[in-house]
């Protein structure tokens, strides 16, 4: 997988709660200074820089720095292909639910935070098969195959039909955005 950072990491950082709050939080008011973030948050100071941190090395925010204080903006970095549409997705789901439902963006970040997960999705996508035919074909063994299927099903990127996997039509945001990404890289 020729992406930069790499999806599933991207996903896997999205998996924390503590940073889709610190994420919503600068999505919100993005002048914020990062001792601001931290109180907002109810974390500590070197928690909420780490976990900013995170997100940025993602690409998913902007830093300024001026002098001791450091802001965390919502720019993506240009050179990561899937930063801007992720966090175009991440303002739409925002924008839909309060924090409480966070849960969903945190299922569907998991269920592609591993890369064999992503690998199952995208041969999904062009051709629905059994989990014997996805072990085959994939050289995964089936028990790791079905193990991963259960976790693409809870965060509702595939469904099963006849013991047939398949690809869901996702309508959350970041689901929608992350089926096209898996498709549109090699």
């Amino acid at each position: 997988m020729d992406l930069n950072p790499t999806l599933w990491r991207t996903c896997r950082v999205l998996t924390g709660p503590t940073r889709l709050h610190l994420l919503r939080l600068v999505l919100a008011t993005p002048d914020l200074t990062v001792s601001r973030l931290a109180e907002d948050a109810g974390i500590s100071l070197s928690r909420a820089s780490q976990e900013l941190r995170r997100l940025q090395s993602r690409g998913l925010l902007g830093v300024e720095r001026h002098g001791p204080f450091v802001r965390y903006l919502s720019r993506p970095d240009p050179q990561v292909t899937s930063a801007a549409p992720l966090l175009r997705a991440l303002k739409a789901a925002f924008s839909r639910s309060d924090p409480a439902v966070d849960e969903t963006i945190i299922r569907t970040a998991f269920a592609l935070a591993h890369p064999r997960r992503i690998g199952i999705l995208r041969m999904l996508l062009d051709v629905p098969a059994t989990i014997a035919g996805v072990s085959a074909a994939l050289d995964i063994p089936f028990d790791a195959v079905f193990r991963h299927l259960r976790i693409l099903r809870k965060g509702e990127l595939v469904l099963e039909d006849s013991s047939r996997f398949r690809p869901a039509r996702p309508s959350h945001p970041l689901a929608k955005c992350l089926v096209k990404l898996v498709k549109s890289f090699p």
